[in-house]
């Protein structure tokens, strides 16, 4: 019994290990590479590294030593994308600096207009909260305004009055509501250019904002979301037709869901990689933050931090920062990159509800 308990267990072990090294080979790989169909892979990297932790302490305590090596090698080969994922110790400490500058970065999630009256007393909190937390310069992604009537462009610019400055780029229009991202300043914003992505409703936002004698660069991205509806969240069929085995519901919502995952990381991949080319040679003074609708372990990732620091790394500890929350789904998929020159010194993930991603602000200093 015994021994057929460790075969099943070395089975798991070898397809555990496989599915591991498959995630850290696929976050270097170019996306027009055959291996990316593997790439839904990557949001289980933590549960894969996990498993096999424990899988390679049982073999030691059992004193199958090749197994237990073997496995010791794949977290060893994985370290560097978990030290992406989980903070440690942080590098900076939080300090009070009087004249620091502050970024946020909010996905809004549209302000949930599109849930009538809840929704719109939900964009006026939002805008509240804003308001008083007084970033000096906001991002905002999933931005939505309409174009008459009430709850305009101006009706939120009148609702964030220390924003004298803002530059929006739609991405979405239509006849009743326009979807954008944006960035709202307390400086005056001296040059502001879109980066196309050419997605309907994607792309990033490079703003050149003048602080004092400095000129600081502000790239607010919004990258390929998944576009999973609530239905496949929850594994629940579009539609049930009775003759249909369970097995063939199952298969069939499964198949839909990876074919989506699979075809929003390319894109996403390209998107990063576009990104990346228009501000390589941006070497100081640049802020790149926003929604990037991938985990650290990604390829997005690794090209968009490339240079960079992460500041959840560098001012955080014993965190996997979730920003992204809906129900048993937690991620970290929202970010904010800095030039090696900014100096971190103070950075906050609030845990507020309004929308499904959380607010992240960072203050910093310019070194030099």
């Amino acid at each position: 019994m015994r021994t057929f308990f460790n075969v099943i267990l070395g089975i798991l072990s070898v397809i555990v290990g496989v599915a591991l090294l498959m995630t850290d080979v696929i976050s270097y790989i170019q996306p027009i590479s055959a291996l990316y169909i593997l790439c839904p892979l990557t949001l289980f990297f933590s549960t894969l590294f996990i498993l096999t932790l424990f899988l390679s302490v049982y073999w030691f305590c059992n004193r199958f030593w090749r197994m237990g090596i073997v496995g010791l090698l794949l977290l060893a080969a994985s370290a560097p994308n978990m030290m992406k994922t989980y903070s440690l110790v942080p590098k900076y400490e939080t300090k009070n600096v009087p004249d620091a500058i502050s970024v946020m970065t909010y996905n809004v999630h549209l302000f949930d207009w599109f849930e009538g009256s809840k929704g719109v007393a939900n964009a006026e909190k939002i805008l509240d909260y804003v308001s008083s937390a007084s970033p000096d310069v906001v991002c905002f992604q999933e931005f939505l305004y309409y174009p008459t009537g009430t709850y305009t462009l101006e009706f939120i610019k009148s609702k964030l009055p220390d924003y004298p400055y803002c530059s929006v780029e739609v991405l979405n229009n239509s006849i009743r509501v326009a979807k954008c991202v944006a960035t709202f300043s307390k400086y005056p914003i001296v040059e502001s250019e879109k980066i196309n992505f050419n997605s309907s409703c994607h792309g990033a936002l490079k703003s050149k904002i003048a602080v004092g004698a400095d000129t600081l660069t502000v790239v607010n991205f919004y990258l390929k979301s998944n576009q999973l509806t609530q239905q496949e969240k929850d594994l629940v069929p579009d539609a049930v037709n009775p003759n249909d085995s369970v097995t063939d519901f199952s298969n069939g919502v499964f198949h839909k869901i990876y074919n989506k995952l699979v075809k929003a990381s390319l894109e996403r991949c390209m998107q990063a990689d576009t990104l990346e080319y228009r501000v390589k040679d941006i070497d100081s003074k640049l802020v790149l933050c926003g929604d990037m609708n991938d985990i650290p372990s990604s390829y997005s990732y690794r090209t968009l931090s490339e240079g960079h620091n992460d500041a959840f790394l560098l001012m955080t500890a014993f965190s996997l920062g979730s920003t992204f929350h809906e129900g048993i789904y937690n991620f970290r998929i929202d970010y904010i990159f800095t030039s090696k020159d900014l100096v971190p010194v103070e950075f906050n993930l609030d845990n507020q509800k309004m929308s499904d991603h959380y607010p992240l602000t960072l203050k910093f200093k310019v070194n030099g």
